[in-house]
Order: C-alpha cells, then sequence, then structure tokens
C-alpha cells in the first residue's frame, strides 16, 4: 500500500470521528431574534409611555445591542415586574431586567450580565416615623411599608424586624402608587431606589398639586445594589445561542458603560 492510499484511508475513517468529537456552534438564520423583558414602571431606569420604552438602563442596552445587530436582533419588552419574573420561573422567557442579584431567593435566574449601574435603596417616610431603630426598638405599633410588587429589598434588619411583627410590608403596582399611598397616609414608609423615588415625588407634586408630599423625608439607607440583565438558568435546548448571547452582549455592555463612565468624568 503506497503512502497516499493509507492517508486517504486514515483520514476516511478519523476524520468524521473528530468532527463528531469537536465541539461547535450551531448554526443560525441571522440575525437571532432575541427578547429581553423591561419594567415598564422603573423610571428613570426603564418606563413605558404611550408604548414607547425609555430609561437609562433601556438606553444602555440598546446601544449594546447595536453593536451586536449582525448576529442578533435584541427586542425590549415592556412587562410589569411581576409578570416578568414569573415569565422567567415558567421559563417563557430567556433575559429580564433590572433585577438585583439574588441567588438563593431566584434561583432560576443565572447567570447575570455586568452591572448596567449601582442604585442606593432608601426608605422615605412620612415625618415623625423613622425605620432606623428597627427591630432593636418596637415601635408603638406596626408599620405599614409599601415596596414595588416583585422587589427583594429589605435589610437584616428590615427582615428582623418583619419576623417579630413590627412592620407589615404592601406591595403596590408602582413606584407611583407607593408614592401617592405614603402621601395620604395609607402606608408609613416606602422603600425603594431613591433617584427613582425622589424623581417620582417631583412628579408627583406637578401632576397632582393638591395631594401634599411634603410630609415626605428620606429616612434611611437600606442598601446599594447593582442592576443588571438577568438570564434564565438552564432551558439550553430551548435558547441555544444563549451562552454565546450572553457573553458578547456582556462585552458590548462593557464598552458602552465604560464610555458612559468616561464621558462622565
Amino acid at each position: 500500500m503506497n503512502l497516499f492510499r493509507f492517508v486517504f484511508i486514515c483520514c476516511g475513517i478519523f476524520l468524521p470521528l473528530l468532527s463528531n468529537a469537536i465541539p461547535h456552534k450551531p448554526e443560525y438564520s441571522t440575525p437571532i431574534k432575541v427578547t429581553i423583558l423591561v419594567d415598564d414602571a422603573y423610571p428613570p431606569y426603564s418606563y413605558q409611555i404611550n408604548g414607547e420604552l425609555y430609561g437609562i438602563y433601556v438606553d444602555i442596552v440598546r446601544q449594546a445591542a447595536r453593536l451586536l445587530s449582525n448576529e442578533y436582533q435584541v427586542n425590549l419588552q415592556a412587562v410589569p415586574w411581576k409578570r416578568g419574573v414569573s415569565s422567567l420561573v415558567s421559563g417563557e422567557a430567556m433575559a429580564l431586567m433590572p433585577p438585583y442579584i439574588h441567588i438563593k431567593k431566584r434561583p432560576y435566574i443565572w447567570p447575570y450580565s455586568i452591572p448596567l449601574q449601582e442604585e442606593v435603596v432608601v426608605a422615605f417616610c412620612n415625618q415623625g416615623i423613622t425605620l432606623k431603630n428597627l427591630p432593636h426598638v418596637k415601635p408603638d405599633r406596626v408599620l405599614n411599608i409599601g415596596i414595588n410588587a416583585g422587589y427583594i429589598i429589605l435589610d437584616e434588619s428590615l427582615k428582623e424586624a418583619k419576623k417579630q411583627g413590627f412592620i407589615q410590608l404592601w406591595e403596590n403596582k408602582s413606584t407611583r402608587s407607593n408614592i401617592e399611598k405614603l402621601a395620604r397616609g395609607r402606608i408609613d414608609c416606602y422603600v425603594n431606589d431613591r433617584l427613582s423615588t425622589l424623581l417620582g415625588i417631583n412628579k408627583m407634586s406637578q401632576i397632582t398639586p393638591n395631594l401634599n408630599t411634603s410630609n415626605i423625608v428620606e429616612d434611611k439607607i437600606v442598601m446599594r445594589r447593582t442592576a443588571h440583565i438577568g438570564y434564565l438558568k438552564g432551558f439550553e435546548e430551548k435558547y441555544p445561542f444563549k451562552q454565546d448571547f450572553i457573553q458578547k452582549m456582556d462585552v458590548a455592555l462593557r464598552k458602552v458603560v465604560t464610555t458612559h463612565a468616561t464621558e462622565k468624568e
């Protein structure tokens, strides 16, 4: 058997085996359509007006998506936050923004994108009410605390106060509904992102001048958290392109976020 024939036979036997052993990226028709669910009532980060999405995080992700447009067509879909979380629980959606990282309480979300921005979560209360001494000092009565539906934003002291029955949590639809209830005295405090709440109070004062918001004061910083795109854990068979998208979106987000940080300096 001459050398050429020997090599030809070996290639015929081993190359098919090698091609099956080497992992390869599946081929798709490009661009691949990817939907990211977005909180529709979280100004200034993400919010909807007349069917259009706006916000700081919306702008960041849209800029990043443009960098991926040759491979991925990213659609940002506005939804109520609680519905967005439920869509990840059921595997109906692949991505949601902008969650904080809660690995134990939301085991169905993993991984998270690079941080979009840091948020400062604070408690706003009516004058004369404070959460600063909880749980070490028992309040005169149970305090009613408003939060946005589906949000997990209590620090350890407030968790313990809830456990001891010192506070009662009330989930409301949006920042606006919480501010209105706080101004009307239906809740004692509201825990949420500082910037979002301050803008909401200012807007409420303009559109509802008969509603007195002057009694609302910032009481305490509850936590500092970074916001992200959260991805559905598992379901690779349903979303075989997921890992590739996550990696490339992170690269694109890093470019956009770095550019924004440089422009602010």
